[in-house]
């Protein structure tokens, strides 16, 4: 008897489990872990060989120039994978309209893709430091190219990423060939820049042609003034991207103005490894963020039900992650680092605190605060945070070097979640707060 119940009871899970793939959520989730898979875990693959190989000074001298072009890159996206995503969800029935998105969309990345090379060109002709390394930082411009390209908020907000993921993956797989292949010495650091702009590039084009092919696009020459409104229509979205990158996406770039290349390469080596332990959820969060976002049209209280709901479970999840984030660094840098990377352990560790912070604000400020209209809200305290992060940054790592950068980033993040949850209590869409 207790058999047949235990039996029936793994029929029910599986039975539950095939509904949930089946959904447009459910599939969504998958895919999005698969995507995150090639941009985070598979090129983590090659860090334990890349760091080995380059040595921190070289391996930093690279993420120093890719600290720059993930600047560009918010840049470019300038707050579309939001504004899109939101756009395309609501009105993924009318062909036309998301055409019109699409056509709207890709014209305002590639305007401000032009923005960013003139910048590039500038800082270059100003800044000695940049100056050092200009043939470094033209070539790895070509990951803000396909920046531009790659129609993550289509396909998002189409609810479609299956084949995407499949590509994007299939691109970061050959991209890790050729790192094993090709790169055998420190001097090989320029052929990691060639292939590093490489993926982000094919994966750009790849994923441009097939969202023409998938979803039946024409192309369309957008109107200036539809450019202009797009841009204008995400400007909230972007403020705040922006913002967040100020303490999340740059801090490499920031570290080696301040500091020298071998601090960035122990500091990037240990944010690798912590990024791809708190991105683990990210695909979740933004699977079923269209969701939320027609949900709070709706019900109020389902919003708050299902966000409690989230908040439970992306909580446990990162709490786990941070726990085995400090425990673990040790012994994750002499495995996958190596003992010339010893610096790096104190980086891992005091960044340990990441995942579960990243989790519990991305539930309150992309599942909440953004579906509910609290866009401004957002803007201002990730840009605090942003402040306080170059703030510190410059306190603390002239003197520390990569763990006063850590340090900074970590007590940025705390004002995020902190801020992030003052404000939901203060306009009651706090989900600790529904019955």
């Amino acid at each position: 008897m207790l058999e047949r119940g235990f039996v029936a009871s793994l029929a029910n899970v599986a039975t539950i489990a095939r509904k949930r793939l089946n959904s447009s959520v459910g599939r969504n989730v998958v895919s999005l872990y698969v995507l995150q898979f090639g941009n985070y875990v598979l090129p983590l693959a090659t860090i334990p060989y890349l760091v080995r190989v380059l040595g921190p000074e070289k391996f930093g001298l690279v993420a120093f120039g890719q600290g720059l072009m993930a600047y560009f890159s918010l840049a470019v996206n300038y707050g579309f994978d939001w504004s899109g995503t939101r756009k395309v969800a609501v009105n993924r029935d009318n062909r036309e309209f998301v055409n019109r998105i699409a056509a709207n969309v890709w014209g305002a990345k590639a305007l401000l893709s032009a923005a960013t090379g003139v910048i590039l060109l500038i800082l270059v002709m100003s800044i000695p430091r940049l100056r050092e390394v200009v043939l470094l930082l033209l070539t790895l411009y070509g990951y803000v190219l396909g920046t531009m390209l790659f129609p993550t908020w289509l396909f998002q907000g189409m609810e479609r990423m299956s084949v995407i993921s499949v590509t994007n993956l299939c691109v970061r797989t050959l991209g890790a060939v050729a790192i094993f292949l090709f790169i055998r010495q420190p001097g090989d650091f320029f052929i990691y820049a060639i292939v590093f702009s490489a993926q982000g590039l094919f994966a750009g084009l790849i994923g441009a042609a097939t969202a023409f092919k998938m979803f039946r696009l024409r192309l369309t020459l957008p109107s200036w003034q539809s450019v202009r409104q797009e841009i204008a229509e995400s400007t909230p979205f972007f403020f705040t991207t922006a913002a967040i990158g100020l303490y999340t996406s740059g801090n490499a770039f920031i570290l080696g103005l301040l500091t020298n290349s071998v601090a960035v390469g122990y500091y990037s080596a240990a944010e690798k490894i912590v990024s791809a332990a708190a991105g683990l959820l990210g695909p979740l969060s933004q699977a079923v963020y269209p969701r939320f976002s027609r949900l709070a049209r709706e019900s109020r209280v389902q919003t708050l039900r299902w966000a409690r709901r989230m908040l439970a479970f992306a909580g446990s999840a990162g709490l786990l992650l941070s726990l085995l984030l400090f425990f673990g660094a040790p012994l994750i840098v002499r495995v996958f680092l190596g003992s010339k990377y010893t610096p790096s352990t104190a980086v891992i560790a005091i960044m340990s605190p990441l995942p579960v912070l990243i989790a519990v604000s991305n539930v309150l400020g992309v599942q909440l605060l953004f579906p509910f209209g609290h866009e401004k809200r957002v803007l201002v305290i990730v840009l605090a945070a942003g402040i306080v992060n170059i703030a510190l940054a410059f306190l603390l790592a002239p003197r520390w070097q990569a763990s006063g950068m850590a340090t900074a980033v970590v007590v940025s993040e705390v004002v995020v979640t902190l801020g992030f949850f003052g404000w939901t209590l203060i306009s009651k869409i706090n989900p600790l707060g529904i019955s």
